[in-house]
């Protein structure tokens, strides 16, 4: 009824749900997938959505419209929707026609406002957070998956996380070991965007995660067929590859588009660069500064108006030795290139593994996070199961952890 209300108002260019309204997933992490039917036809519209410059959402002003308004908006790109508000009294675009008539739809249609996204806006277009936080707080981000890292990170829609380390310090390993959890807890789905492990090393590493057995022959019992068949099917739900079969570059252009169709097409809600020297770089006269600047604010815009957590793996300058001979955790203004990756960051991680040859225990510092509801500056500790490819508490962590909650007093 209310599309036929637009159209018997003079706007024609109106289309209808064609499944109604889903629960309140703006309002909680876990996404129900079975909900995920609901949004193939922007995928099916694809080409008339991109080809409008401005679309306005009129769903119902209930709880379920206002969760489906917003999951459409992240979807096409908050850049170019508008949003309807609807005068007192009326949930939807049939009330305002039988209360006010067809000049009652036209002011509805003529004062659609932006959607609210990285910019400037009126106070007003956020009051309704505004008054949300009065009446349950601010909250903090997606669980991590381990007690101690959550103390220090948090993981947030829209927020960019820089993430450094030494080669072969678990870095990547680690933001795999995050989108897996993720998956499991709160149903999120991922786009990977990674130049240094192809798909299938890739989804064989995800696979072991998941299952937390080994993928290969060796000392500790690897998985099953039907273990492995299991493990695909996870992957194959909760995880998209962004991969250069030709070989060529990616620009980060071409990263963004396919990126939006991902979230788009499957929902994503989180992606990895991995890493940003293989991108390609068509700076013209531009220095390495102002390029990385530039690539580090788009793809934080994009976040943001996407609605997903985006991870950017950079490497660090060449390692040096400190007076001890040991080689430090590098930090934001050790990466190469431009100290925008401190300064344009949300959140500054580093995986960092201080005797690799004799201890599995990683270190994970997160020297810079620009909220306080998100997380803060400190070190804590995991220990890396090679064979599974797995994070863990360490054991000495996981003991007292236990004799906390069991109220017990013992020496470790």
């Amino acid at each position: 009824m209310d599309a036929l209300s637009l159209i018997e108002s003079g706007y024609e260019s109106c289309v209808s749900v064609p499944n109604g309204a889903v629960m309140k997933v703006s309002e909680v992490r876990t996404y129900d997938r079975n909900n995920d039917n609901k949004f193939k036809f922007l995928w099916e519209a694809k080409d008339q959505l991109d080809g409008a410059s401005k679309i306005l959402i009129a769903t119902d002003a209930d709880d379920a419209g206002q969760a489906m308004a917003e999951e459409i908006a992240r979807r096409i790109g908050k850049d170019k929707v508008y949003k309807v508000h609807y005068p007192e009294g009326c949930k939807d675009a049939n009330d305002v026609l039988l209360k006010h008539g067809k000049d009652g739809v036209d002011t509805l249609i003529k004062s659609a406002t932006p959607w609210p996204v990285a910019g400037l806006f009126d106070a007003q277009h956020f009051f309704d957070d505004v008054d949300e936080i009065y009446e349950k707080g601010i909250g903090s981000g997606a669980s991590t998956g381990y007690a101690n890292v959550d103390e220090l990170y948090s993981i947030v829609e829209g927020q960019l996380t820089v993430v450094t380390g030494h080669p072969s310090s678990g870095k990547s390993e680690f933001i795999d070991q995050l989108m897996v959890n993720l998956s499991e807890k709160y149903g999120w789905r991922f786009a990977i965007c990674s130049f240094e492990n192809e798909p299938r090393i890739h989804i064989a590493k995800l696979v072991s995660k998941y299952l937390r057995l080994p993928f290969f022959d060796g000392r500790t019992p690897r998985m099953t067929k039907e273990d492995l068949e299991g493990g695909k099917q996870f992957v194959q739900s909760n995880f998209s590859f962004l991969y250069q079969a030709d070989g060529t570059l990616s620009s980060v252009d071409s990263i963004i588009e396919r990126l939006k169709i991902a979230v788009l097409r499957h929902g994503v809600r989180g992606a990895v660069i991995d890493p940003y020297n293989y991108i390609q770089r068509d700076r013209g006269d531009v220095s390495e500064t102002e390029w990385v600047s530039d690539v580090l604010t788009r793809l934080r815009v994009f976040a943001q108006a996407h609605g997903i957590h985006l991870w950017f793996v950079a490497h660090p300058t060449k390692m040096v030795r400190d007076v001890n001979g040991d080689i430090p955790a590098p930090k934001g203004y050790d990466i190469s290139g431009s100290a925008a990756w401190f300064a344009k960051a949300d959140v500054g991680l580093t995986v960092h593994r201080p005797d690799p040859a004799h201890s599995p225990i990683s270190e994970v510092h997160i020297w810079k996070c620009r909220f306080s509801w998100v997380g803060k500056q400190g070190k804590t500790e995991l220990s890396f199961d090679s064979p599974t490819s797995t994070y863990h508490l360490p054991y000495a962590t996981s003991v007292a952890a236990t004799a906390h909650d069991l109220d017990l007093e013992i020496d470790i």
